[in-house]
């Protein structure tokens, strides 16, 4: 976490200073906080069973007092919970007091009459509704989470599937997949408000066609790639 918030505090720095404080608008923010999320993310789940890879501590690992369902369970609330809960923290502790910084340049450089506080508001995931419609609005916020969540499923299941350069091997895999993913989307060219119709206003007047797709995308994706992680950790046990 020391390195993500010293990461985030040079990105900061050199961003609010080449634009003069503007970037840091509420939309600036989240995409901050979700980049941010993503890859840090990916890189601790990835290590999170980093043990297992090193052959004279994979046996210290597996033989620690819990079943494989126990072991699983635990990675799951540190992975999905107890991380996002601490990035979270960290991201505020920065941008609270950055947030200050962006308002003072933009009052000494912006013109007064076109300066908005509500665009500066900082952003709180999933606690405070978003002051101006064009942003994230908290349904969206856990489309976005519950899409880190697969990304880190899909970055342990990886980590205990290789042998060797786990994390390389899996963003690869990654990358490949989401490049075919993105090549099929063009060809069938599907609609925006039927991929992403769960996190849209209106989505208890869709059809049951619509919800199956995304129940599929945004349910059953994540669970699979999570089931996953449990039969390669159990898979690791046996052998």
């Amino acid at each position: 976490m020391l390195v993500t918030g010293i990461l985030y505090c040079v990105l900061l720095v050199f961003s609010l200073s080449v634009s003069r404080g503007e970037v840091f608008v509420t939309g600036g923010q989240s995409a901050f906080y979700f980049w941010g999320l993503y890859l840090t993310g990916f890189v601790f789940a990835g290590r999170y069973f980093d043990g297992m890879a090193r052959r004279e501590s994979a046996l210290l690992v597996l033989m620690r007092p819990a079943s494989v369902l126990e072991k699983w369970l635990l990675c799951v609330g540190v992975v999905v919970v107890g991380y996002p809960v601490a990035y979270t923290l960290l991201f505020l502790a920065i941008s609270w007091p950055a947030q200050g910084v962006a308002l003072a340049m933009r009052a000494a450089w912006a013109d007064p009459a076109n300066l908005d506080l509500q665009d500066y508001a900082l952003f709180v995931p999933l606690l405070l509704q978003p002051l101006r419609e064009a942003l994230l609005s908290i349904p969206q916020q856990w489309g976005f989470f519950i899409a880190a969540w697969a990304l880190q499923g899909a970055a342990v299941t990886g980590s205990l599937y290789f042998r060797k350069a786990a994390m390389l091997k899996t963003l690869v895999l990654g990358v490949v997949l989401f490049i075919a993913t993105v090549m099929v989307a063009v060809l069938s060219r599907p609609r925006d408000e039927v991929l992403f119709a769960w996190w849209r206003d209106g989505a208890a007047t869709l059809g049951p066609e619509t919800h199956a797709l995304n129940a599929a995308l945004w349910l059953a994706l994540p669970m699979l790639l999570w089931w996953q992680t449990y039969q390669h950790l159990h898979e690791k046990e046996l052998t």
